[in-house]
């Protein structure tokens, strides 16, 4: 379909009523709705002009989280991927996108890859794999993440799963950040939190503070 400033994007819909938006610009995952409300957010001032990432959703972050030796979050959330596969298993759609390196990325990550993000839509969830494959003669190292935007209340929101887990308190300095343990049943956000969290479990609840437990 045709999506915000004529970018193309994919819409997955399941036969249970909910509904994905991906932009195959980033690979990025814009929308996703459950019926009369979508649980993810897009920033107000977020760009569909290709001249910077999509600010919102599910965007990539590789082949480097955060800052480093190159690009802030790496390349693969400003680059354009490509549809290899898709799939409707009983009614749940799955779409298969693809990254390669190019001119563009060897020009800061000089080597060979291939990037296969599959996304699975189903009537309560909505799930991701990706798998980087070395195509390269010579051997790299990369890091990852999904960077997702819920949308949520943040008077109202807070986190559980995440009580004994070491802590690296990263205001007010986030070059000397303060190591803790967390003693809360459920992270809240008062104020403004940078907080990176140690050996978290597999599984965490979001409540998004707007009747969503996620």
């Amino acid at each position: 379909a045709e999506g915000e400033e004529k970018l193309p994007k994919v819409v997955l819909t399941s036969s249970g009523g909910s509904e994905a938006d991906i932009y195959l610009f980033g690979g990025c995952i814009t929308s996703w709705k459950v019926p009369n409300r979508d649980l993810l957010f897009v920033r107000p001032d977020a760009v569909f002009n290709k001249k910077k990432p999509i600010s919102g959703g599910v965007p990539h972050c590789f082949p480097q989280f955060g800052p480093g030796t190159i690009q802030q979050h790496g390349f693969a959330r400003n680059l354009d991927w490509s549809v290899i596969d898709s799939e409707n298993v009983q009614g749940d759609p799955a779409i298969t996108l693809e990254l390669k390196d190019g001119e563009y990325s060897r020009s800061m990550w000089d080597f060979s890859f291939q990037a296969l993000y599959k996304v699975t839509l189903q009537t309560k969830s909505l799930s991701t794999e990706l798998v980087i494959k070395n195509t390269d003669s010579k051997p790299f190292s990369f890091s990852t993440a999904l960077h997702t935007y819920f949308r949520a209340s943040a008077q109202g929101a807070s986190v559980k799963g995440l009580k004994g887990c070491k802590t690296l308190n990263k205001d007010p300095d986030p070059k000397n950040p303060l190591e803790g343990k967390e003693e809360r049943d459920g992270v809240t956000f008062p104020g403004f939190v940078d907080c990176v969290y140690l050996e978290a479990p597999n599984e965490l609840n979001l409540d998004n503070g707007l009747g969503d437990i996620i």
